[in-house]
This record gives structure tokens, sequence and C-alpha cells, in this order.
């Protein structure tokens, strides 16, 4: 018989991932107290949340609302870390600010749901490089603005270069 109080925290699980673009797992592996709330403030900042969960009640949750991640990332302690898209991504790269200054790593990433598509735990890792919303519309502009820039360029440098042949010309006599 399934207690009241696991069931509950099924709801919760739920009701927090239900809806979202991202959803990382991630394990937690030897984690203080500091670090943990130094994790979080910054997962918060990127306007992210991250709770530590229990796996199993976790993986029901997940189940339900249709997000299957593979077995083998489920050991240890885990935490998911939920939000859109963009807060996933800021998430990922707060994760990796903190963790690249430290000489052994203990947040991984296990697996990932980014806008519908499953990661598994190399591919989530490879979320923190993922360029962020304004930063792809700069890529945009600049793909979109060189070429027209050129031919700018170009068109202006036909008169531009007749009336410096022109000018030697009459220079000469």
């Amino acid at each position: 018989m399934t207690s009241f109080v696991n069931e509950w925290m099924v709801q919760a699980y739920t009701g927090q991932v239900d809806g979202c673009e991202g959803v990382v797992l991630l394990s937690l592996d030897g984690l203080s107290v500091a670090e943990t709330e130094t994790l979080r403030g910054e997962i918060r900042k990127s306007g992210a949340q991250m709770r530590v969960t229990k796996n199993r009640l976790a993986k029901v949750a997940l189940k339900g609302v249709g997000i299957e991640f593979d077995d083998s990332g489920w050991g240890g302690m885990c935490a998911l870390l939920v939000g859109d898209t963009e807060s996933t991504i800021n998430a990922a790269k707060a994760i990796e600010a903190l963790w690249k200054k430290k000489p052994n790593r203990k947040v991984n990433y296990r697996a990932a749901m980014l806008d519908g598509d499953v990661m598994n735990a190399e591919q989530a890792a490879r979320i923190a490089a993922m360029p962020d919303k304004n930063t792809l519309r700069a890529m945009m502009c600049g793909a979109i603005n060189g070429p027209a820039r050129a031919l700018a360029s170009l068109l202006r440098e036909v008169p531009a270069s007749t009336a410096r042949v022109l000018q030697a010309r009459a220079d000469q006599g």
C-alpha cells in the first residue's frame, strides 16, 4: 500500500515538473550544506529551481508527465533542476561557473529534457555551452546583416575607385 506522504510527494514533483520546458537530472555527490546553499542561490538567480528528490518518487512523477530518463542516471543523491528553456540554460551556465574553479566536481549531469528532447548525460553536460536567447539573436542579426554589409561595401567601392582613377589621371596632366 502506498503511503499518503509518498503520494503527496509525487504530486508535488509532478506539479513542479509539469509544463516545464527544461528538466535536468543532477547528481550531488558529497556536497556540504554551504555548497548546496551556494548552488541553490546561483540557480535561483538564473530563474530556475532545484529540488533534491527521492529517486523512486521522482521517477514516478516524471513518468506521469511523459519524461523517462535512463535508469542508470538515478543512483545516489539526485536533484531536479526545472525551469523554462532560458532559465535552464542559464542555470547550467551558473553551475559550470561555480564548479570550474573547484579541483573536484561534485555536481554532475545525469540526464535532461529540453524543449521536449530527452538527453543522456553527455548531451546534458553540453547544455551550459548552448547560447542563450540574446546571443542567438545577435548571431542571427550578424548572419543576416553580414552579406548585406558586404554588398553595400562592394557597391560603394565601384564609384569610389572610379573617382580615384579619374583624380589620378587629372593629376598626371
